[in-house]
């Protein structure tokens, strides 16, 4: 095959794609300011529908030669391929991924927003956006999505995989939040109907009202009834982590190579992380005596808890000490980017529906209703919340981490609908946003002492999954054991920890390891770059190639850095 019939190939591939995900993910579809029509379930006949898409994709790519591909199309193959085999593996594993626990319904928040939220309602046939009938067939889509997440729950109950036995509080908190949250975000204002006539107005108050009480709560119900049934309680297990379940190792590891992006075994990568906590403790204990402190680290870290500045006593605090972090760093970003995303960004609290479920926060995307990149951040139990690490933190959630990733990606016409709009590579993800946040010690915004301490408490943090999400799920660590490292490898508060602990081994497996892992695949690209250019390495240019190629496989990011750097320097 001819270079420019493979490269068609790969583009007609792409787009088959792009349509095929666009039809069924709402959140692309809000991005791109279309319609709605319908929700994704957790069903196996839709898990089915996508793992077979996937596979027809995967045949007819086969295995083009490199030089039969340009180095853009080489690149949307790789993507594609990468794509394709992650939801063929995902199938494989269907019945050993969860679909009840808190990161895993995250989705249904984001739909209150979203989608419900961003409703535009008009006269039926008047605007693209449509009215009452196709709200109140998407609140009926949102209960039936709910139901394949109860079904689901209960089938794997009878297959022998239940929320372990400390997770399960938290679960269901998640759950009632959202029911009481999403019924109340799907009942529409007065305010918000001006467009429809008297009738279709009351049609849609009465039929949302109808629709909550007869099925979108009772979908819940049946959710919340299968948790709480005695028989599951009493079964479900006490231990955590993959390697109990049958095929669970193997399905560890998958999930590692999966949100890791490279072939480093769990066993490896586990110590790794042992390696680099003791290399980050050893900084940290530098930068104690520079702020004149003697005495042990767990007496550090036991005078943080009570050290005024690191704490605020409203969301409001919260949100004024990430923009002045962020007002720092905007006059530097020139100096080390040529091109800055057109979105802004900025802040804004999580829904507190939410909260309690989720460590942190997230950063939220520009949509056509939302043209702002947000960090949506946790604003509840401030006086456990130190805020040490707040620069890194917003360093890697805006600039210049996820949003100038994502936020460039999503402008980049160039790219294919594809490459731009899908957010599936995880640890290129994660790893850019944790290089992003290290930058600033090349900016000098951790001169600050506190600032360092904090950055290096997330670095260390980020290192310690390494050990801990492989431990707990390889069956090497107990929750204890876990929580005792943990303890003396961060700076969180014991209810953070005890969150993310079962973040690890009952809800992501694995998906913690992105942000080091990816971090360090990142940091070696760019010692290799300056190796090899010398004098001659440029940082904007580097950062450019990474950025305006949008996410993509390790190994294609490497031959794209290569063969990019290269014809910068011939140029």
């Amino acid at each position: 095959m001819r270079t420019d019939e493979a490269g068609r190939e790969i583009g007609h591939l792409a787009d088959a794609y792009w349509e095929f995900l666009l039809a069924r993910d709402p959140l692309l579809r809000a991005r791109r300011g279309l319609a709605v029509e319908s929700l994704p379930g957790v069903s196996v006949g839709e898990a089915e529908e996508r793992a077979g898409f996937a596979a027809g994709v995967l045949d007819r790519l086969g295995a083009p030669e490199d030089a039969e591909l340009s180095g853009t199309d080489a690149d949307t193959a790789a993507f594609l391929a990468a794509l394709a085999e992650q939801e063929v593996r995902a199938h494989r594993w269907y019945w050993l991924t969860p679909a009840a626990t808190p990161y895993r319904l995250f989705p249904l928040a984001q739909y209150g927003d979203a989608v419900f939220g961003a409703f535009r309602f008009a006269e039926a046939g008047g605007t693209e956006q449509g009215g009452a009938e196709r709200y109140l067939a998407l609140v009926r889509e949102l209960a039936r999505v709910v139901g394949t997440i109860g079904d689901k729950t209960a089938e794997q109950a009878a297959r022998g995989f239940r929320v372990p036995a400390p997770a399960v509080a938290g679960t269901r908190a998640t759950i009632v939040g959202l029911r009481d949250s999403l019924a109340r975000r799907v009942t529409v204002d007065g305010g918000r109907l001006g467009g429809l006539a008297a009738a279709d107005r009351g049609r849609v108050r009465d039929g949302v009202r109808r629709l909550v009480e007869a099925e979108l709560e009772p979908a819940f119900d049946r959710l919340l009834a299968v948790l709480d049934d005695p028989s599951y309680l009493r079964a479900a297990p006490e231990a955590v982590g993959w390697a109990r379940y049958e095929g669970g190792e193997e399905a560890y590891q998958e999930f590692v190579r999966a949100h890791t992006g490279a072939d480093r075994s769990p066993e490896r990568l586990h110590r790794l992380g042992l390696e680099q906590c003791r290399e980050l403790a050893e900084r940290m204990r530098e930068v104690r005596a520079a702020l004149g402190f003697q005495g042990t680290e767990d007496e550090f870290h036991a005078r943080l808890r009570t050290e005024p500045r690191l704490y605020a006593g409203t969301p409001e605090e919260v949100e004024a000490r990430y923009r002045a972090h962020l007002d720092r760093l905007a006059p530097l970003l020139p100096r080390w980017f040529a091109t800055l995303p057109a979105a802004p960004y900025g802040l804004a609290r999580l829904d507190p529906a939410l909260e309690a479920g989720l460590t942190f926060g997230y950063y939220e995307q520009p949509t056509e209703a939302g043209p702002v990149g947000r960090y949506r951040y946790n604003g509840s139990n401030l006086e456990e919340r130190s805020l040490l690490g707040a620069a890194s933190l917003i360093y890697h959630e805006l600039a210049p981490g996820h949003h100038f990733h994502l936020a460039r990606q999503a402008e980049n016409r160039a790219l294919p609908d594809l490459r731009r709009e899908v957010i599936e590579f995880g640890a290129f993800n994660e790893g850019w946003a944790e290089y992003a946040a290290g930058l600033g010690w090349e900016m000098g915004l951790y001169d600050d002492p506190w600032d360092a301490y904090g950055r290096l408490g997330q670095e260390r943090f980020t290192a310690q999954r390494l050990v801990v999400d492989t431990g707990l799920n390889l069956g090497t660590m107990t929750l204890e054991q876990a929580r005792a490292f943990m303890r003396a490898n961060s700076t969180e508060s014991d209810r953070q920890i005890a969150s993310d602990l079962l973040r690890y081994s009952t809800d992501l497996p694995g998906q913690a390891l992105a942000y080091r892992a990816g971090y360090m695949e990142f940091s070696e690209m760019r010692a290799d770059a300056e190796a090899d250019q010398g004098a001659g390495f440029d940082v904007r240019a580097f950062h450019e190639v990474l950025l305006s190629g949008g996410a993509l496989p390790f190994p294609a990011v490497r031959r794209r850095m290569v063969r990019e750097l290269a014809d910068s320097s011939n140029g």
